[in-house]
């Protein structure tokens, strides 16, 4: 449109100008060698500015196609763009759905094209992965992080995200440790710090990053008291299992673990087994009616029985005052007659027993059933609660 105006400005401009041009006078000369040529003044003024304007319009003209050009470029990358966007919102969406073969081609090969490479070949890695392409998946995640550079930790935690989903928890504790040197407090990091050593049963490693987890407020209050307890739950019972100085492992434990804990009753139990095998009876005892007295437990009840008192009629009279708690409690019920049985009171112990079997019947109530009737001569039933018990026992 200005291209146009232009011309018309330039014959408009060369039309005004005729009338002063063919008033000039006199000649112009141009000498070549020996020749010369004459150009009336007029003339050779008309034909510099014929030049000018020549030049001033092939200017304008070169402007326009360059500018032109520009925008034709401009169109077709603007396409390509727009193609590419496309591309990557159709990827996300098929990775969303579960086409994951679809969602990395799409992914991948819009990312060049695109200012969401990052994205783009994350997605794409996340995609690999579901295919089983583990190879592929870090060579993407190796564009990533080429495509930005300071996207360390957004990399690195979707490598470690995916690396525990196929299960590499060597690897992903690897990375994460990498990570910690970023950002040793990042919630995500602590998160995923906490499934990795779940999966490699590293308890002892939790415990040390509980203070953290608690602190940056990774899971709410009642999820991260399940998960310490857990821990120390773990703990102990790995330290029962081990073959090399166990109870003093147990004991060491239980001097390190917060008042709070040491309230439930699965630890309480390991505790006092370990204080039992260390024949240290009356602390056990202690321990337990401690516990028992804030929760019920029935292990703990039942361990309770086991204990070789020094003054068994002492542990069943403090016994029989869980029963107006519990008054139809087979697990108690058994432990009274068994301490009955401890303190030769032969006629209370079978009574207890009796009612216990009736409520929930058990091999070892029945057997100590038996033993009951035995001490207090009445061999044919002994005899017969033993081949109840065996016969229990078998099923």
């Amino acid at each position: 449109m200005k291209l146009r105006w232009y011309l018309l400005a330039g014959l408009f401009i060369g039309l005004l100008s005729v009338p002063f041009v063919r008033n000039i006078k006199g000649s112009t000369y141009i000498l070549f060698d020996k020749t010369a040529i004459e150009f009336q003044n007029y003339f050779a003024v008309t034909v510099l500015i014929i030049a000018a304007l020549v030049l001033w319009l092939g200017w304008i003209l070169i402007r326009y196609l360059l500018t032109t050009s520009n925008k034709t470029l401009g169109w077709f990358g603007g396409r390509k763009s727009l193609k590419a966007r496309q591309q990557t919102i159709d990827g996300m969406i098929a990775l969303s759905e579960g086409h994951w073969k679809t969602a990395e081609g799409l992914l991948s090969k819009s990312a060049s094209a695109n200012n969401t490479k990052l994205i783009n070949y994350l997605g794409a890695a996340r995609a690999a992965q579901y295919q089983g392409d583990i190879k592929q998946r870090d060579h993407y995640l190796k564009l990533a992080a080429n495509s930005e550079p300071e996207a360390q930790m957004a990399v690195g935690l979707t490598q470690v995200e995916l690396q525990i989903g196929s299960k590499e928890y060597e690897s992903a504790l690897a990375g994460l440790n990498h990570l910690k040197t970023i950002n040793a407090n990042h919630p995500f990091v602590l998160k995923l710090l906490h499934k990795v050593y779940v999966n490699l049963n590293d308890w002892k490693a939790i415990i040390e990053i509980l203070p953290k987890i608690k602190k940056h407020g990774v899971f709410d209050e009642e999820y991260f008291q399940k998960i310490e307890l857990e821990a120390w739950r773990q703990r102990f019972n790995r330290a029962k299992a081990s073959e090399t100085k166990g109870n003093d492992k147990i004991f060491g434990l239980w001097e390190e673990l917060h008042r709070s804990l040491k309230k439930d009753p699965s630890i309480v139990k390991v505790y006092a087994t370990a204080l039992l095998e260390d024949e240290q009876t009356d602390l056990a005892e202690q321990t337990i009616k401690q516990s028992l007295k804030q929760e019920w437990n029935n292990d703990l009840v039942s361990l309770y029985a086991t204990i070789n008192s020094s003054n068994p009629s002492k542990a069943l009279a403090h016994a029989e005052q869980w029963l107006k708690a519990n008054p139809a409690n087979a697990e108690l019920l058994y432990c009274l007659g068994y301490l009955s049985l401890k303190s030769k009171l032969w006629g209370k112990a079978s009574n207890y027993l009796e009612q216990s079997i009736e409520i929930s019947p058990s091999a070892k109530a029945f057997y100590a059933l038996a033993q009951s009737y035995e001490q207090s001569g009445h061999p044919i039933n002994a005899q017969e609660t033993y081949q109840k018990g065996l016969e229990f026992a078998s099923k």
